[in-house]
């Protein structure tokens, strides 16, 4: 928004005082940084078995079921 409106009508606009404003309004501009962290991996990295050893057919229906953990 800073660099839009140097670019147009406002050339000695400042950066605090545009964000302000816009903070004053409800308005967020582009944010850069951190990733927001979606799982958190345990300490001592164990995962649970392969019970089905990768094997996903089933030889009757409602036999075998498999899921996903990812989040």
């Amino acid at each position: 928004m800073t660099a839009w409106l140097a670019r147009t009508d406002f050339p000695k606009v400042r950066k605090h005082s545009v964000d302000a404003l816009m903070r004053d309004e409800g308005m967020s501009g582009l944010i850069r940084g951190r990733k927001a962290v979606t799982t958190i991996s345990s300490k001592n990295g164990l995962r649970a078995g392969d019970l089905l050893n990768r094997q996903f057919t089933a030889p009757r229906p409602n036999h075998t079921w498999v899921t996903d953990f990812t989040y």
